[in-house]
């Protein structure tokens, strides 16, 4: 219901990019793990290279991509970016599709890739999108007209060097970009979000679901569609802390997730047919 009136955002996370196949039907987009480990190939000295690897391996994904981007050179990096996002041209996949099906008046993503960008202003959707950066200064006056909008949290490969990546890069966000966090806080207080391919791990979307749900609480949750991997434990502290309802399928079943998305976008079609 909440989708079908346009009150839910879709927030999409890497696991979404990730179904999409490139032009030579083999390859895929990487995980942030899979991205950061083969990074490592750009750092100069074996020392360097062992201590992002070892950073990696603990999950320290943060603290690795400062190890690679601080010893790394930038051009090298950019041209990394591109290898890995822009020149396998990945085509949409189903879920990519689904959720413009869905057409919610608000997206926000971490994704660095564009593929849903293209994808949506290509005239796919009816009412018409823009892709608003961190760093851009137009997301207000969208989201009060209505062109539906994508917020990139993130940045964008089509601007390699203001992409969030490291813990230095995200403060320098949050530093001279104070007012694009303001609005996350108030999409997050004033919106359900629906969370679909994100591991629910980004510092920055953690922080916000937290801030609100302290500051304002609210008995109406968030939503995640994840793989069922977590202790019964974690998934207490995740409702506590931060107000998210962890939708579960088996681990490995994607299938399983797709089929659900697709379903109820079948219901929130339905929904506003009956409205109308």
């Amino acid at each position: 219901t909440e989708l079908a009136e346009r009150r839910c955002i879709v927030f999409m996370g890497a696991g979404v990019s990730m179904g999409s196949v490139a032009a030579d039907g083999i390859r895929h987009p990487p995980s942030w793990e899979t991205f950061l480990r083969n990074a490592t190939a750009l750092i100069h000295t074996a020392r360097d290279k062992k201590a992002a690897t070892t950073l990696i391996n603990k999950y320290q994904f943060l603290d690795a991509a400062e190890v690679i981007t601080d010893c790394s050179n930038p051009a090298d990096f950019t041209d990394y970016l591109r290898e890995t996002f822009i020149q396998p041209h990945f085509a949409p996949n189903d879920m990519h599709k689904i959720i413009l099906d869905v057409d919610p008046k608000i997206i926000i993503t971490t994704n660095y890739d564009d593929i849903y960008d293209h994808y949506c202003v290509s005239g796919q959707a009816d009412s018409g999108y823009n892709i608003c950066r961190y760093y851009d200064s137009f997301a207000v006056e969208n989201i009060r007209s209505r062109i539906r909008l994508v917020l990139k949290a993130h940045g964008c490969v089509s601007a390699a060097t203001k992409i969030v990546l490291s813990r230095s890069s995200y403060y320098a966000a949050k530093r001279d970009y104070p007012g694009f966090y303001q609005l996350l806080d108030a999409l997050f207080l004033t919106h359900t979000l629906l969370f679909v391919g994100a591991s629910l791990t980004d510092p920055d979307i953690q922080l916000v679901l937290e801030n609100v749900n302290i500051s304002v609480p609210s008995a109406h949750p968030h939503y995640a569609l994840v793989e069922r991997v977590r202790h019964v434990s974690i998934k207490a502290a995740i409702k506590k802390m931060h107000n998210v309802e962890l939708i579960e399928y088996p681990r490995g079943k994607h299938d399983l997730a797709m089929n659900a998305i697709a379903d109820l976008r079948d219901k929130v079609i339905a929904a506003r047919s009956v409205a109308v």
